[in-house]
């Protein structure tokens, strides 16, 4: 009997936090609620007294000094009566289970707080929970879930811009994502467009039946559009794709377009495509600013499931300010270094992996592809023409999939640029090649130390 109270009491507690979720929705910047607000767990309700865990003091430092007062109220109004926030710094027992997920389960608190928690404990890649939002890209990201929520409605089509690394395919993969859970039986389509363009050319060449090719595409309420700058200079393709285009639009499909570029910037496209653009919405992802840059390196620490302290956070993400896959690549030498050498994870640790590999504020960091060749050629001593050549001896494939993983990491040169250098190599070599060296930095020692030692190499020539 004293059991079944307990638990009825924890149950309480979580219901309670569930409901003070709900209220505070709107209140509390998304990204701040997705990377602090929902990693908060609910330990104890006594007397006037809420309390609830952080994972961390940074954590709970940033929810102390900005948003206490907002948890407050929220909790009052959800429990009718005066209540105080408290914060502490929760054990990782107690941040992984908590206490509705031993005595309940997650039904109550995942229908109160609907799409601002996580499903799982550890968020998927590419969707809108593990977006992290911030000034430079609140708007492509409320205009992005518009379109996931209510596609064909408005913003039609949506073309969101940006440097390289700045979450531009983040957010389309997002928008499919959602919408899927919203409607289970809804089309969509993803494509990279030098996929688009590839697909068409074979299409011809091998005189396919066109009308299987359109389907493909127009049979869809969302069509997503990656890197449209590659249809740039594509005469027969941008004719193809504006059939499709059209036909979409008329249907009230959904489009939307990503790019590294605004419409009015791509080069040799037919202005008939740049209207059809410049249409709908534009929306340009800038550089984030260093709170959006914590916040990211926070929910990629609790995604790797590591404790990276406070000081070893800033460190990291004052070192890149343009391009969140460098931020992220950092992190994950970090990690990837602490498991295999077994070192702890602290400013002086952060401070000598990464010594070599951050720019001062004063230094150029962006080195050429040709550079990056030259020097991975010169490290495994083999000749150029071998690296970018056609031998498929292991030698040479590990050396040109290392050259081509550091030019994608080190470079804002897009995957067609990238396998255009390396013996005009399709897009789809080079994101296996840099899949493939990703998933070796961290389970091969004798990599990683290839990897940093290049890395090193090549930012001390430039």
């Amino acid at each position: 009997m004293k059991q079944n109270v307990v638990l009825e009491e924890l149950a309480g507690v979580e219901r309670a936090w569930a409901e003070t979720l709900a209220r505070i929705d709107g209140q509390v910047p998304e990204h701040m609620f997705s990377s602090m607000i929902s990693a908060l767990k609910p330990l104890s309700l006594e007397e006037g007294n809420f309390t609830l865990g952080a994972p961390n003091a940074f954590a709970k430092d940033i929810i102390s000094s900005k948003y206490i007062d907002v948890l407050s109220g929220a909790a009052t109004g959800a429990i009718g009566r005066p209540i105080s926030i408290v914060l502490t710094i929760s054990s990782p027992s107690e941040m992984v289970e908590s206490v509705a997920e031993r005595a309940t389960g997650r039904e109550e608190m995942q229908s109160a707080s609907r799409r601002l928690m996580p499903e799982e404990a550890l968020p998927k890649k590419y969707t809108f929970d593990n977006f992290v939002v911030g000034d430079s890209n609140k708007f492509a990201y409320h205009a992005a879930l518009m379109v996931a929520e209510i596609p064909g409605d408005k913003y039609n089509p949506l073309f969101i811009y940006g440097g390289t690394g700045l979450g531009k395919t983040h957010l389309l993969y997002a928008i499919k994502d959602y919408a899927e859970k919203m409607t289970p039986n809804i089309k969509i389509r993803y494509v990279q467009t030098s996929t688009f363009i590839d697909e068409f050319i074979a299409t011809i060449t091998l005189k396919r039946d066109k009308a299987t090719f359109d389907q493909k595409y127009i049979n869809n309420k969302i069509v997503l559009f990656d890197d449209i700058q590659a249809l740039s200079g594509t005469d027969a393709t941008q004719g193809k794709f504006f059939d499709i285009f059209n036909l979409l639009h008329q249907s009230s499909s959904h489009i939307v377009l990503s790019s590294d570029r605004p419409p009015s910037e791509i080069p040799q496209l037919t202005d008939r495509i740049r209207s059809r653009f410049e249409g709908g919405l534009t929306i340009d992802i800038t550089p984030p600013d260093l709170e959006t840059r914590l916040a990211i390196l926070y929910v990629k620490a609790r995604a790797e499931n590591v404790q990276i302290p406070d000081d070893a956070l800033i460190y990291i993400a004052s070192k890149v300010k343009d391009n969140i896959r460098s931020l992220e690549g950092l992190l994950n030498r970090v990690v990837a270094s602490a498991r295999l050498y077994g070192t702890k994870i602290d400013l002086e640790m952060v401070q000598d992996v990464l010594k070599d590999q951050v720019a001062e504020p004063h230094q150029s960091r962006t080195p050429s592809i040709d550079v990056i060749q030259t020097l991975v050629a010169n490290y495994y001593n083999i000749a150029m023409d071998d690296l970018v050549g056609k031998s498929r001896s292991r030698p040479l494939v590990h050396a040109r999939q290392v050259a081509m993983y550091l030019c994608r990491e080190m470079t804002d040169a897009t995957l067609i640029t990238i396998g255009g250098q390396f013996g005009s190599r399709d897009h789809t070599t080079v994101i296996h090649s840099c899949k493939k060296i990703e998933f070796n930095i961290k389970t091969k020692r004798d990599i990683f130390q290839e990897v940093t030692e290049l890395t090193n190499t090549i930012n001390k020539s430039i």
